[in-house]
């Protein structure tokens, strides 16, 4: 087995050499100033990382909106993965998940009266067309756009997980590194995500030790971890009785810490289903779900699954549903926030 292993690596060898090389070349038309990269005129956060997802950044955006919306007049502005439409648009109360994508879903459902919610594939166009369209805006959350080498943000924070740091991780198909290592040195401060409650100090020296081979080594480091909120019926009028059989179904990235969490909390999990990350759930979906595990059994989806769930959903349906929303906790939270309004407030 090993064998086949080592012989299925070195076939792939080429093709991870010529990712590497065609990912170093980018970078260094775009640090060499031979590509051009756009500053926009409008103060923009970029929350990014170098992996195929499974940081956490969707909890990070929300954090930064609810840090800074009361302050300043902002707006998000996502790609929109796996959204059936293209181009730019702004979230309306016609949205869904199909029109402009699950995250920006679920931050249009929790923040649509404080913020602009926007998507658009070209961060360049999108950032242009907020300051055009809303001349009051004076702040952009660019989620994901750290590959995005077009748009220069103002402030680029760099996500990485604890369990697999990027520094430890390898470029695919030999990891889940979508840039490489060296990428890291645009962060202007990176969040070690997911982290334990309890995190001993030589277990951040070994972290700040991997993460500054490839960063400057002045930026701060940051720690976050997940706070798991009570389970959340999809009509709000349900209550989940912990008694309850139950299944899982999720589309996350790295569904393993949601599944370990809820093993802890929820005795009769009968299974757990995962979905590849950003599925686009069909009516089949549910109809087989419900087919096979019959009235009894309850469902309990993460947040992102919930915003694309429950339009496939009847009512009656609805009521057997159930998901868990998330938010992060940033360990020593008064220097995040002074790091995150100062840098804004200096421009």
């Amino acid at each position: 087995m090993k064998l086949l292993v080592l012989l299925f690596k070195i076939t792939l060898f080429p093709l991870y050499g010529l990712y590497y090389g065609i990912i170093f070349l980018r970078n260094y038309l775009y640090d060499s100033g031979i590509s051009k990269s756009i500053r926009p005129k409008v103060y923009t956060i970029n929350v990014g990382n170098l992996s195929l997802g499974g940081t956490g950044k969707t909890p990070h955006v929300e954090y930064l909106v609810r840090l800074l919306n009361k302050k300043y007049q902002m707006s998000t502005l996502s790609r929109g993965y796996g959204r059936q439409t293209k181009g730019f648009l702004v979230a309306d109360n016609q949205a869904n998940a199909q029109i402009i994508g699950d995250e920006p879903m679920q931050y249009y459902l929790k923040f649509a009266q404080e913020i602009k919610v926007v998507v658009c594939e070209d961060r360049v166009e999108g950032v242009n067309k907020i300051q055009t369209e809303f001349t009051d805006n004076k702040l952009v959350v660019l989620d994901d756009a750290f590959q995005h080498r077009k748009i220069n943000p103002h402030l680029n924070l760099l996500l990485t997980e604890f369990d697999k740091p990027f520094f430890e991780d390898a470029l695919v198909p030999f990891g889940r590194l979508r840039d490489i290592r060296q990428s890291a040195r645009r962060a202007d401060a990176v969040i070690v995500t997911k982290c334990p409650p309890q995190l001993s100090q030589n277990k951040r020296n070994d972290l700040e030790f991997g993460i500054k081979k490839y960063t400057d080594s002045q930026i701060p480091i940051f720690y976050s971890s997940i706070i798991y909120r009570s389970i959340v019926g999809y009509i709000p009028t349900s209550t989940f009785e912990l008694n309850q059989q139950c299944v899982i179904v999720s589309a996350i990235a790295k569904p393993e810490k949601f599944v370990e969490y809820l093993k802890t909390q929820v005795p009769n999990i009968q299974k757990t289903i995962d979905f590849p990350d950003h599925y686009a759930f069909s009516r089949d979906d549910i109809e087989k779900l419900l087919k096979e595990f019959g009235t009894k059994i309850k469902f309990i989806s993460t947040e992102k699954d919930m915003v694309k769930l429950k339009p496939l959903l009847s009512k009656t349906e609805q009521e057997k549903f159930f998901y868990v929303p998330i938010e992060v906790n940033i360990v020593g939270k008064s220097n995040f926030d002074d790091f995150i309004l100062q840098a804004i407030q200096t421009y």
